[in-house]
Protein backbone atom coordinates (compact mmCIF):
# COMPACT_ATOMS: atom_id res chain seq x y z
CA UNK A 1 0.00 0.00 0.00
CA UNK A 2 2.94 2.60 0.58
CA UNK A 3 4.49 1.66 -2.92
CA UNK A 4 1.29 2.78 -4.48
CA UNK A 5 0.64 5.67 -2.21
CA UNK A 6 4.10 6.93 -3.25
CA UNK A 7 3.95 5.73 -6.89
CA UNK A 8 0.32 7.67 -6.98
CA UNK A 9 2.05 11.03 -5.59
CA UNK A 10 4.68 10.82 -7.67
CA UNK A 11 2.52 10.38 -10.93
CA UNK A 12 0.74 13.43 -9.55
CA UNK A 13 3.38 15.67 -8.89
CA UNK A 14 4.78 14.57 -12.48
CA UNK A 15 1.30 15.74 -13.82
CA UNK A 16 1.07 19.54 -12.05
CA UNK A 17 5.47 19.71 -13.17
CA UNK A 18 4.14 19.55 -16.73
CA UNK A 19 2.00 22.73 -17.05
CA UNK A 20 4.40 24.34 -14.18
CA UNK A 21 6.69 24.01 -17.20
CA UNK A 22 4.80 25.04 -19.72
CA UNK A 23 3.11 28.12 -18.05
CA UNK A 24 6.54 29.14 -16.61
CA UNK A 25 8.60 29.46 -20.22
CA UNK A 26 6.18 32.16 -21.26
CA UNK A 27 4.94 35.54 -19.69
CA UNK A 28 5.84 38.00 -17.19
CA UNK A 29 4.96 36.03 -13.62
CA UNK A 30 8.47 33.92 -14.27
CA UNK A 31 9.87 34.80 -10.63
CA UNK A 32 6.59 34.11 -8.92
CA UNK A 33 5.65 31.31 -10.44
CA UNK A 34 9.36 29.93 -9.95
CA UNK A 35 8.72 31.00 -6.15
CA UNK A 36 5.46 29.35 -5.48
CA UNK A 37 6.53 26.50 -7.24
CA UNK A 38 9.34 26.48 -4.95
CA UNK A 39 6.94 27.08 -1.88
CA UNK A 40 4.82 23.73 -3.16
CA UNK A 41 8.01 21.60 -3.31
CA UNK A 42 9.09 23.27 0.27
CA UNK A 43 5.44 22.00 1.29
CA UNK A 44 4.96 18.90 -0.64
CA UNK A 45 1.60 16.95 -1.31
CA UNK A 46 -0.54 16.68 1.80
CA UNK A 47 -1.14 12.71 3.08
CA UNK A 48 -4.13 12.18 5.70
CA UNK A 49 -1.36 11.85 8.62
CA UNK A 50 -1.06 15.68 7.84
CA UNK A 51 -3.64 17.19 10.75
CA UNK A 52 -5.37 19.43 8.53
CA UNK A 53 -5.72 17.07 5.69
CA UNK A 54 -6.91 14.47 7.71
CA UNK A 55 -10.23 14.67 6.95
CA UNK A 56 -10.09 14.37 3.46
CA UNK A 57 -7.72 11.49 2.63
CA UNK A 58 -5.74 13.37 -0.05
CA UNK A 59 -4.57 10.01 -1.16
CA UNK A 60 -7.55 9.38 -3.41
CA UNK A 61 -6.85 13.30 -5.18
CA UNK A 62 -3.55 11.60 -5.91
CA UNK A 63 -4.84 8.42 -8.23
CA UNK A 64 -6.85 10.01 -10.78
CA UNK A 65 -5.52 10.41 -14.17
CA UNK A 66 -5.43 14.12 -14.06
CA UNK A 67 -4.45 15.92 -17.32
CA UNK A 68 -2.78 19.21 -16.52
CA UNK A 69 -3.02 20.75 -19.76
CA UNK A 70 -5.47 23.87 -20.53
CA UNK A 71 -9.30 23.30 -21.87
CA UNK A 72 -11.01 25.29 -24.26
CA UNK A 73 -14.26 24.98 -25.50
CA UNK A 74 -16.14 27.95 -28.38
CA UNK A 75 -18.57 29.45 -25.61
CA UNK A 76 -21.25 32.62 -26.98
CA UNK A 77 -21.98 35.31 -24.49
CA UNK A 78 -25.67 34.14 -24.59
CA UNK A 79 -24.74 30.54 -23.46
CA UNK A 80 -23.96 32.33 -20.30
CA UNK A 81 -26.78 34.59 -19.74
CA UNK A 82 -28.51 32.07 -17.33
CA UNK A 83 -25.90 32.26 -14.62
CA UNK A 84 -25.55 35.76 -14.34
CA UNK A 85 -26.98 37.28 -10.76
CA UNK A 86 -29.93 39.82 -11.83
CA UNK A 87 -28.23 42.20 -9.11
CA UNK A 88 -24.53 41.92 -11.38
CA UNK A 89 -25.98 43.03 -14.71
CA UNK A 90 -23.49 44.28 -16.87
CA UNK A 91 -20.95 43.30 -14.23
CA UNK A 92 -19.69 39.68 -14.88
CA UNK A 93 -16.18 38.67 -15.64
CA UNK A 94 -15.92 35.59 -17.15
CA UNK A 95 -13.08 32.76 -16.45
CA UNK A 96 -13.05 29.92 -18.81
CA UNK A 97 -11.40 26.84 -17.46
CA UNK A 98 -9.28 28.96 -15.40
CA UNK A 99 -8.60 31.94 -18.10
CA UNK A 100 -10.21 35.09 -17.89
CA UNK A 101 -12.42 35.62 -20.89
CA UNK A 102 -12.69 39.20 -21.66
CA UNK A 103 -15.06 38.67 -24.93
CA UNK A 104 -17.41 37.14 -22.95
CA UNK A 105 -17.24 39.25 -19.95
CA UNK A 106 -19.73 42.14 -19.13
CA UNK A 107 -18.32 45.56 -18.29
CA UNK A 108 -20.10 48.26 -18.80
CA UNK A 109 -21.26 48.57 -15.32
CA UNK A 110 -17.97 48.73 -14.01
CA UNK A 111 -16.21 51.91 -13.16
CA UNK A 112 -13.56 52.26 -15.10
CA UNK A 113 -11.62 53.16 -11.37
CA UNK A 114 -11.75 49.43 -10.94
CA UNK A 115 -8.88 47.79 -13.33
CA UNK A 116 -9.48 44.47 -14.32
CA UNK A 117 -6.59 42.68 -16.01
CA UNK A 118 -4.75 39.52 -16.23
CA UNK A 119 -2.22 38.87 -13.45
CA UNK A 120 0.25 38.48 -16.24
CA UNK A 121 -0.34 42.20 -17.74
CA UNK A 122 -0.59 43.59 -14.07
CA UNK A 123 3.06 42.67 -12.82
CA UNK A 124 3.93 45.00 -15.94
CA UNK A 125 2.06 48.23 -14.25
CA UNK A 126 1.68 47.26 -10.51
CA UNK A 127 4.75 45.19 -10.12
CA UNK A 128 6.24 46.80 -6.66
CA UNK A 129 3.27 45.93 -4.44
CA UNK A 130 1.94 42.96 -6.30
CA UNK A 131 5.83 41.10 -5.63
CA UNK A 132 5.95 42.63 -2.31
CA UNK A 133 2.40 41.02 -1.35
CA UNK A 134 3.01 37.97 -3.13
CA UNK A 135 6.27 36.82 -1.88
CA UNK A 136 5.67 37.88 1.88
CA UNK A 137 2.42 35.92 2.03
CA UNK A 138 3.84 33.40 0.11
CA UNK A 139 6.67 32.45 3.44
CA UNK A 140 3.50 32.50 5.50
CA UNK A 141 1.54 29.94 3.38
CA UNK A 142 0.61 26.42 4.86
CA UNK A 143 -1.33 25.00 2.13
CA UNK A 144 0.18 23.49 -0.56
CA UNK A 145 -2.15 23.37 -2.91
CA UNK A 146 -2.19 27.77 -2.74
CA UNK A 147 1.23 27.79 -3.59
CA UNK A 148 0.15 24.88 -6.82
CA UNK A 149 -2.05 27.67 -7.51
CA UNK A 150 0.26 30.63 -7.77
CA UNK A 151 2.73 28.48 -9.85
CA UNK A 152 0.54 26.97 -12.51
CA UNK A 153 -2.76 29.47 -12.94
CA UNK A 154 -3.17 29.67 -16.49
CA UNK A 155 -4.10 33.17 -16.61
CA UNK A 156 -5.41 34.80 -13.01
CA UNK A 157 -7.47 38.03 -13.09
CA UNK A 158 -6.26 41.06 -11.23
CA UNK A 159 -9.05 43.60 -9.99
CA UNK A 160 -7.58 47.12 -8.42
CA UNK A 161 -9.58 49.36 -7.00
CA UNK A 162 -8.61 52.59 -7.07
CA UNK A 163 -9.13 55.16 -3.01
CA UNK A 164 -12.14 56.32 -2.20
CA UNK A 165 -14.34 54.04 -5.06
CA UNK A 166 -17.40 52.85 -3.80
CA UNK A 167 -18.73 50.13 -6.06
CA UNK A 168 -22.60 49.42 -4.74
CA UNK A 169 -23.47 47.12 -7.62
CA UNK A 170 -22.11 43.81 -6.59
CA UNK A 171 -19.67 41.86 -9.25
CA UNK A 172 -20.05 38.76 -10.77
CA UNK A 173 -17.58 36.17 -11.39
CA UNK A 174 -18.55 33.87 -13.42
CA UNK A 175 -16.27 30.51 -13.15
CA UNK A 176 -16.88 28.34 -15.76
CA UNK A 177 -15.68 24.59 -16.18
CA UNK A 178 -16.43 23.47 -19.52
CA UNK A 179 -16.82 19.86 -20.72
CA UNK A 180 -13.63 20.22 -22.55
CA UNK A 181 -12.20 20.02 -18.94
CA UNK A 182 -13.19 16.17 -17.74
CA UNK A 183 -10.13 14.74 -16.46
CA UNK A 184 -8.25 17.90 -16.15
CA UNK A 185 -6.91 20.30 -13.54
CA UNK A 186 -7.58 23.50 -13.41
CA UNK A 187 -6.45 26.28 -11.23
CA UNK A 188 -8.63 30.04 -11.22
CA UNK A 189 -7.40 32.81 -9.50
CA UNK A 190 -8.43 36.67 -8.29
CA UNK A 191 -6.44 38.96 -6.89
CA UNK A 192 -7.73 41.88 -5.48
CA UNK A 193 -6.68 45.15 -4.10
CA UNK A 194 -9.01 47.56 -2.53
CA UNK A 195 -7.54 50.85 -1.88
CA UNK A 196 -8.22 53.37 0.72
CA UNK A 197 -11.80 53.82 1.34
CA UNK A 198 -12.80 51.76 -1.17
CA UNK A 199 -15.69 49.39 -1.32
CA UNK A 200 -16.32 46.02 -3.59
CA UNK A 201 -18.82 43.51 -3.24
CA UNK A 202 -17.45 40.18 -4.95
CA UNK A 203 -20.08 37.13 -6.53
CA UNK A 204 -18.07 34.54 -7.44
CA UNK A 205 -20.16 31.70 -9.13
CA UNK A 206 -18.96 27.92 -10.54
CA UNK A 207 -20.78 26.34 -13.14
CA UNK A 208 -20.10 23.21 -14.77
CA UNK A 209 -20.93 22.62 -18.76
CA UNK A 210 -21.25 19.28 -18.40
CA UNK A 211 -17.88 18.04 -17.29
CA UNK A 212 -16.61 15.94 -14.39
CA UNK A 213 -13.80 13.87 -13.04
CA UNK A 214 -11.75 16.85 -12.48
CA UNK A 215 -9.51 19.20 -10.19
CA UNK A 216 -10.56 22.82 -9.53
CA UNK A 217 -7.86 24.66 -6.88
CA UNK A 218 -9.11 27.97 -6.72
CA UNK A 219 -7.95 30.92 -4.85
CA UNK A 220 -9.06 34.11 -3.82
CA UNK A 221 -6.24 36.62 -2.31
CA UNK A 222 -7.92 40.09 -1.06
CA UNK A 223 -5.46 42.79 0.13
CA UNK A 224 -7.78 45.75 1.98
CA UNK A 225 -6.46 48.87 2.55
CA UNK A 226 -7.22 51.20 5.28
CA UNK A 227 -10.80 52.02 5.69
CA UNK A 228 -12.05 49.28 2.85
CA UNK A 229 -14.18 47.05 2.43
CA UNK A 230 -14.39 44.46 0.21
CA UNK A 231 -17.17 41.60 0.30
CA UNK A 232 -16.89 38.22 -1.21
CA UNK A 233 -19.68 35.76 -1.77
CA UNK A 234 -19.10 32.44 -3.53
CA UNK A 235 -21.39 29.98 -4.66
CA UNK A 236 -20.71 26.33 -5.03
CA UNK A 237 -23.81 24.70 -5.68
CA UNK A 238 -24.33 22.33 -8.20
CA UNK A 239 -21.09 20.49 -8.64
CA UNK A 240 -20.55 16.90 -10.08
CA UNK A 241 -20.45 13.91 -7.52
CA UNK A 242 -16.66 13.16 -8.74
CA UNK A 243 -15.24 16.31 -8.48
CA UNK A 244 -12.35 17.36 -6.41
CA UNK A 245 -12.99 21.44 -5.47
CA UNK A 246 -9.99 22.90 -3.15
CA UNK A 247 -10.88 26.66 -2.57
CA UNK A 248 -8.73 29.10 -0.49
CA UNK A 249 -8.99 32.64 0.36
CA UNK A 250 -6.74 35.02 1.56
CA UNK A 251 -7.35 38.11 3.48
CA UNK A 252 -5.07 40.69 4.56
CA UNK A 253 -6.26 43.58 6.88
CA UNK A 254 -5.44 47.11 7.88
CA UNK A 255 -6.68 49.80 9.78
CA UNK A 256 -10.23 49.94 9.65
CA UNK A 257 -10.88 47.85 7.24
CA UNK A 258 -13.27 44.79 6.81
CA UNK A 259 -13.40 41.75 4.72
CA UNK A 260 -16.73 39.45 5.05
CA UNK A 261 -17.05 36.28 3.20
CA UNK A 262 -20.03 33.99 3.05
CA UNK A 263 -20.25 30.88 1.01
CA UNK A 264 -22.77 28.34 -0.01
CA UNK A 265 -22.44 24.62 -1.35
CA UNK A 266 -24.09 21.21 -2.01
CA UNK A 267 -20.45 19.68 -1.59
CA UNK A 268 -18.71 17.61 -4.00
CA UNK A 269 -16.74 14.37 -3.69
CA UNK A 270 -14.54 16.21 -2.02
CA UNK A 271 -15.28 20.20 -1.05
CA UNK A 272 -12.45 21.97 1.20
CA UNK A 273 -12.60 25.49 1.51
CA UNK A 274 -9.75 27.03 3.63
CA UNK A 275 -9.63 30.64 4.98
CA UNK A 276 -6.64 32.27 6.56
CA UNK A 277 -7.26 35.99 7.73
CA UNK A 278 -4.33 38.06 8.96
CA UNK A 279 -5.57 41.15 10.68
CA UNK A 280 -2.67 43.82 10.99
CA UNK A 281 -4.70 47.25 11.68
CA UNK A 282 -6.40 48.68 14.65
CA UNK A 283 -10.45 48.11 14.54
CA UNK A 284 -10.51 45.65 11.36
CA UNK A 285 -13.01 43.19 11.31
CA UNK A 286 -13.74 40.02 9.55
CA UNK A 287 -16.36 38.01 8.90
CA UNK A 288 -16.67 34.67 7.54
CA UNK A 289 -19.45 32.20 7.34
CA UNK A 290 -20.31 29.25 5.23
CA UNK A 291 -23.59 26.75 4.69
CA UNK A 292 -23.08 22.79 3.14
CA UNK A 293 -26.21 21.79 2.31
CA UNK A 294 -25.25 18.05 1.58
CA UNK A 295 -26.62 14.59 0.50
CA UNK A 296 -25.90 11.12 -0.86
CA UNK A 297 -22.22 10.87 -0.82
CA UNK A 298 -20.97 14.23 -0.99
CA UNK A 299 -18.42 15.62 1.27
CA UNK A 300 -17.24 19.76 2.47
CA UNK A 301 -14.32 20.56 4.67
CA UNK A 302 -13.42 23.74 6.17
CA UNK A 303 -10.46 25.12 7.40
CA UNK A 304 -9.74 28.32 9.24
CA UNK A 305 -6.83 30.59 10.51
CA UNK A 306 -7.97 34.25 11.34
CA UNK A 307 -4.56 35.54 12.97
CA UNK A 308 -5.38 38.76 15.04
CA UNK A 309 -1.68 41.23 15.44
CA UNK A 310 -3.63 44.45 16.16
CA UNK A 311 -5.83 45.61 19.38
CA UNK A 312 -9.48 46.59 18.69
CA UNK A 313 -10.27 44.44 16.31
CA UNK A 314 -12.87 41.52 15.83
CA UNK A 315 -13.47 38.44 14.14
CA UNK A 316 -16.51 36.04 13.58
CA UNK A 317 -16.99 32.89 12.07
CA UNK A 318 -20.31 30.97 11.69
CA UNK A 319 -20.55 27.45 9.47
CA UNK A 320 -23.17 25.21 9.31
CA UNK A 321 -23.87 21.87 7.55
CA UNK A 322 -26.89 19.86 6.76
CA UNK A 323 -26.63 16.32 6.53
CA UNK A 324 -28.46 13.32 4.81
CA UNK A 325 -27.79 9.74 3.78
CA UNK A 326 -24.15 8.84 3.97
CA UNK A 327 -22.62 12.28 3.63
CA UNK A 328 -19.58 13.87 5.55
CA UNK A 329 -18.54 17.41 6.69
CA UNK A 330 -15.76 18.91 9.02
CA UNK A 331 -14.72 22.51 10.45
CA UNK A 332 -11.50 22.74 11.86
CA UNK A 333 -10.78 26.45 12.96
CA UNK A 334 -8.16 28.47 14.91
CA UNK A 335 -8.75 32.16 16.45
CA UNK A 336 -5.00 33.25 17.16
CA UNK A 337 -4.51 36.39 19.15
CA UNK A 338 -0.70 37.97 19.47
CA UNK A 339 0.10 39.44 22.03
CA UNK A 340 0.20 42.92 20.70
CA UNK A 341 -3.50 42.00 20.36
CA UNK A 342 -5.16 43.89 23.16
CA UNK A 343 -8.64 44.06 23.57
CA UNK A 344 -10.12 41.75 20.62
CA UNK A 345 -13.45 40.43 20.01
CA UNK A 346 -13.66 37.24 18.58
CA UNK A 347 -16.25 34.69 17.94
CA UNK A 348 -16.26 31.03 16.07
CA UNK A 349 -19.48 28.29 16.07
CA UNK A 350 -20.13 25.52 13.67
CA UNK A 351 -23.33 23.62 13.81
CA UNK A 352 -24.10 20.08 12.07
CA UNK A 353 -27.83 19.41 11.86
CA UNK A 354 -27.42 15.34 10.95
CA UNK A 355 -30.64 14.07 9.27
CA UNK A 356 -29.21 9.88 8.72
CA UNK A 357 -27.51 7.93 10.96
CA UNK A 358 -24.68 7.00 8.21
CA UNK A 359 -24.06 11.06 7.96
CA UNK A 360 -20.90 12.22 9.67
CA UNK A 361 -19.74 15.69 11.20
CA UNK A 362 -16.49 16.42 12.79
CA UNK A 363 -15.39 19.42 14.70
CA UNK A 364 -12.53 20.74 15.81
CA UNK A 365 -12.55 24.80 16.90
CA UNK A 366 -9.55 26.09 18.61
CA UNK A 367 -8.41 29.42 20.70
CA UNK A 368 -5.17 30.65 21.42
CA UNK A 369 -4.45 33.35 23.24
CA UNK A 370 -1.52 35.25 24.04
CA UNK A 371 -3.29 39.03 24.99
CA UNK A 372 -4.89 39.10 28.43
CA UNK A 373 -7.41 41.85 27.23
CA UNK A 374 -9.74 39.60 24.68
CA UNK A 375 -13.05 38.53 24.68
CA UNK A 376 -13.29 35.04 22.28
CA UNK A 377 -15.78 32.30 22.15
CA UNK A 378 -15.50 29.04 20.55
CA UNK A 379 -18.33 26.24 20.06
CA UNK A 380 -19.35 23.35 17.87
CA UNK A 381 -22.72 21.29 18.03
CA UNK A 382 -23.45 18.52 16.41
CA UNK A 383 -27.69 17.43 16.53
CA UNK A 384 -30.97 16.30 15.27
CA UNK A 385 -34.08 18.39 14.81
CA UNK A 386 -35.57 19.60 17.42
CA UNK A 387 -38.37 16.97 18.81
CA UNK A 388 -40.41 19.85 20.39
CA UNK A 389 -40.20 22.21 17.69
CA UNK A 390 -41.68 19.41 15.46
CA UNK A 391 -44.16 18.42 18.25
CA UNK A 392 -45.42 22.41 17.93
CA UNK A 393 -45.49 22.24 14.06
CA UNK A 394 -47.27 19.32 13.48
CA UNK A 395 -50.04 20.80 15.92
CA UNK A 396 -50.28 23.62 14.00
CA UNK A 397 -50.95 21.88 10.69
CA UNK A 398 -48.04 20.76 8.90
CA UNK A 399 -46.82 17.07 8.06
CA UNK A 400 -44.26 15.70 9.12
CA UNK A 401 -42.32 16.39 5.91
CA UNK A 402 -43.39 19.96 5.87
CA UNK A 403 -42.09 20.68 9.22
CA UNK A 404 -39.03 19.11 8.86
CA UNK A 405 -38.08 21.13 5.75
CA UNK A 406 -39.51 24.24 8.02
CA UNK A 407 -37.07 24.05 10.49
CA UNK A 408 -34.41 22.93 8.12
CA UNK A 409 -34.80 26.36 6.39
CA UNK A 410 -34.54 27.87 10.06
CA UNK A 411 -31.17 26.59 10.88
CA UNK A 412 -30.04 27.67 7.73
CA UNK A 413 -31.10 31.35 7.97
CA UNK A 414 -28.68 32.87 10.03
CA UNK A 415 -25.83 31.86 7.01
CA UNK A 416 -28.37 32.88 4.34
CA UNK A 417 -29.23 36.43 5.38
CA UNK A 418 -25.57 36.87 5.32
CA UNK A 419 -25.37 36.70 1.26
CA UNK A 420 -25.51 40.08 0.11
CA UNK A 421 -27.80 39.02 -3.34
CA UNK A 422 -31.15 38.66 -2.20
CA UNK A 423 -32.02 36.51 -5.46
CA UNK A 424 -29.10 34.15 -4.18
CA UNK A 425 -30.34 33.79 -1.18
CA UNK A 426 -33.82 33.27 -2.06
CA UNK A 427 -32.39 30.28 -3.89
CA UNK A 428 -30.81 28.41 -1.05
CA UNK A 429 -33.29 29.42 0.95
CA UNK A 430 -35.58 27.46 -0.93
CA UNK A 431 -33.04 24.76 -1.23
CA UNK A 432 -33.16 24.26 2.14
CA UNK A 433 -37.03 24.56 2.49
CA UNK A 434 -36.90 21.74 0.07
CA UNK A 435 -34.13 19.45 1.29
CA UNK A 436 -35.92 16.66 2.51
CA UNK A 437 -37.50 15.68 -0.86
Amino acid sequence: MLDQAHSEQSAFFAAVKVWYEAVNASGSLGRLRTKSWDRFLELGLPERRDEVFRYIRPHRLYGRALQCAEASAALKSEDLTPYHYPECKGACLVLVDGKYAPELSQRKAIPEQLVVATLDKAIRTYSTFLNNHWLKTLKDEKDPFVALNGAVHSEGLFLYLAPNIVIEQPIQVLNIVTAASTDRALHPRVNIFAGKQSELTLAIKTVELGSNGYLLNSVVDAVVDEGAHVKVVADNRNLSPDVWHLEALRGQLKGNSSLKSTAVTEGAFVQRSDYRVAIHGENAETELSGLALLDEKREAHVHVLVDHQAPNCRSDQLFKNVLTDISRASFEGKILVQQAAQKTEAYQLNNNLLLSDKANADSKPNLEIFADDVKASHGATVGQLDTEQMFYLRTRGYDKHEAQNLLIRGFCQDVTDRLRLPSLADEVSDRARNFLA
